[in-house]
């Protein structure tokens, strides 16, 4: 009898025991399960405010953007000749009051258009190349930035290669659009875009578009010689993902237009083109 009250006083405390366990077990793992419904709430949170953020920052941009090319751009009007027999001349698309732009801010260098795409903004140029990554012309933050040129190329587009650095937004803005040159119908529909400057305007005729390195050559803006120059335009056009019949030599001054990529770490795609001086 005695040990069988051993028996059952043992088997009650391993009942009780284990209930404890249990109940301990139960206890932790509801710890966990709330400690873990507050992170993902945490994380939902952040998530949807960054979200609110990105959209919100997209609609200032867009709205900035959408105010200054209302303020100082209106459409252009090709030149009429006054005989029937003379040539039409040819005038940017675009006319840009940079009397009045300039005076709010001297670092504009141009304005930029391509039609029916997004390319539509002004240039600047800083004395570094981070002042406008994030900042408007009016110097406030926001994460679209401003286009700008490098700050070692002259501003008035006299480099035989003049730099503009844009960023590659999400919603299709800035400098996004440059990626689809990666495509020859896409080339095809938009062979050329403008520039105009407080001097001169331009047709950009596009000759090349390609992802290249962060640090390539082909971000060189000076050139010991017409011969390396020539070596240079030769490898930028050789290496695009459209073929163009535009010819480019020594004698031609060209743009490089640079957006960030995603195909490998500090990838670019940039697109090229030669600058012809219209009205």
């Amino acid at each position: 009898e005695q040990y069988s009250c051993s028996v059952m006083y043992s088997s009650q405390w391993s009942q009780l025991e284990r209930k404890k366990e249990a109940g301990y077990v139960k206890k932790s793992l509801k710890i966990v399960l709330t400690v873990l419904c507050i992170i993902f709430i945490c994380v939902f949170a952040f998530s949807g405010y960054k979200l609110y953020s990105t959209i919100h920052e997209y609609k200032v941009a867009e709205k900035m953007y959408d105010g200054l090319s209302g303020q100082f751009v209106t459409a252009g009007n090709k030149d009429k000749p006054q005989n029937p027999e003379e040539e039409e001349v040819e005038t940017s698309p675009i006319s840009v009051d940079f009397e009045t732009l300039l005076a709010q801010n001297e670092d504009v260098t141009g304005w930029i258009y391509s039609a029916e795409t997004p390319i539509n903004y002004p240039i600047a140029k800083a004395e570094d190349n981070f002042y406008y990554l994030h900042r408007f012309l009016d110097g406030s933050y926001n994460a679209s930035g401003t286009l700008f040129m490098d700050c070692l190329c002259e501003k008035d587009f006299s480099n035989r290669n003049s730099l503009v650095y844009g960023h590659n937004m999400n919603d299709g803005s800035m400098f996004a659009s440059l990626k689809q040159y990666n495509s020859q119908e896409y080339y095809d529909q938009h062979p050329v875009m403008y520039l105009n400057t407080p001097t001169q305007n331009y047709r950009i005729e596009l000759f090349a578009g390609y992802v290249t390195d962060a640090d390539s050559d082909t971000y060189t803006i000076g050139f010991t010689d017409d011969a390396a120059y020539q070596a240079f335009l030769e490898k930028m056009k050789s290496q695009s993902d459209f073929t163009s019949n535009v010819e480019v030599g020594t004698e031609d001054r060209i743009v490089t237009l640079s957006t960030c990529s995603y195909e490998y770490y500090d990838a670019r795609y940039v697109v090229q083109g030669k600058l012809v001086p219209i009205n």
